[in-house]
């Protein structure tokens, strides 16, 4: 049974040897817990320094009963002179959620990331055959995390359908959404080489990142088929427009891209106050715009051309009538 150490106020102490109750609770607590003295920034989180007493050194009653507390007055004197020091058995407390009891166990990570640590632990649970299987649950960060992770699925697909809506709009055509599309999906993939190579993790922030990369990449993907379009009306062929275009809008595509990349450059470093916090946006956004000049001036004309050539129908030829 747990037993903790309690203190009671013996009232038939003198005046001028008694401390107020908030003395006496800041005295024990400054000793064990410790006390905030200040505090640094450390990445993007708070972290509070705490000053507290050398470990073991209350760790008895007898060292309980010595330790100084500061009266009204001024004056120093022991806690065993206002108050009695007593060891009691701790209350039980049974909790319960689902009417199944709940034991709560919390834990922080420290250089390391939340994903990997969780999957390390959920392999040493299931290597313990002690443990029948459905009594663990993961929840706190780790189940927001999750949670945040299926909604923001939601909004990568229903931003992929919007986009192919305005595209559809914009070209009354479903050849020229599609192949913008397919390169805009293809970008992702230097979303997730960016992050291997700089070593950051998938978290929310990034797969924000990814999806503000689908949206600029389309862009690309419109100035280049939006000259396809006025070549094509010209009366050239579907390949002699591709290579126009790709000539004519490469400058605008490596300007808009590059602009963008070095805006993005000193939050993906990490300097100023709290670019620590976005700095997986910017690297995402960086990674699929690399990418995304390479997609949009092959893979989306390649797409492009894929379809147009399957939607041309060979021509039957007209058989003469017989004499």
């Amino acid at each position: 049974m747990a037993r903790f150490g309690a203190r009671r106020t013996d009232p038939d102490r003198g005046a001028t040897k008694r401390a107020d109750n908030c003395g006496r609770v800041r005295a024990h607590d400054g000793r064990a817990g410790g006390r905030t003295a200040s505090s640094v920034l450390e990445g993007d989180r708070v972290v509070e320094i705490r000053v507290v007493t050398e470990p073991g050194s209350i760790g008895c009653l007898d060292t309980l009963r010595k330790l100084p507390i500061r009266t009204p007055a001024g004056s120093l004197v022991k806690i065993s002179q206002v108050a009695d020091i007593t060891e009691e058995p701790g209350q039980l407390e049974l909790r319960r959620e689902d009417l199944r009891q709940l034991v709560a166990v919390t834990a922080n990570l420290e250089n390391r990331d939340m994903g990997s640590g969780i999957a390390e632990i959920k392999q040493v649970l299931a290597a313990d055959k002690s443990i029948p299987p459905g009594r663990i649950e993961f929840g706190g960060l780790f189940q927001q995390q999750q949670e945040s992770f299926c909604n923001l699925l939601v909004v990568l697909f229903l931003g992929i359908a919007l986009v192919f809506t305005v595209l559809l709009l914009e070209f009354r055509s479903f050849r020229e959404p599609f192949a913008i599309l397919c390169g805009s999906v293809l970008a992702l993939t230097g979303t997730v080489g960016a992050l291997w190579l700089t070593g950051t993790t998938l978290n929310i922030v990034s797969f924000l990142g990814a999806i503000i990369g689908v949206g600029i990449v389309a862009k690309n993907g419109i100035l280049m088929l939006d000259a396809v379009g006025h070549h094509l009306a010209e009366g050239v062929s579907i390949k002699e427009a591709l290579v126009r275009s790709g000539k004519r809008r490469l400058r605008p595509i490596l300007m808009t891209s590059l602009a963008t990349m070095l805006a993005m450059l000193p939050l993906a470093w990490g300097i100023g106050h709290g670019a620590d916090m976005l700095r997986p946006l910017a690297i995402g956004i960086i990674g699929a715009l690399c990418i995304s000049m390479l997609f949009s001036l092959i893979a989306t004309p390649t797409v492009y051309c894929l379809i147009m050539r399957l939607r041309e129908k060979p021509a039957v030829p007209k058989l003469a009538p017989h004499e």
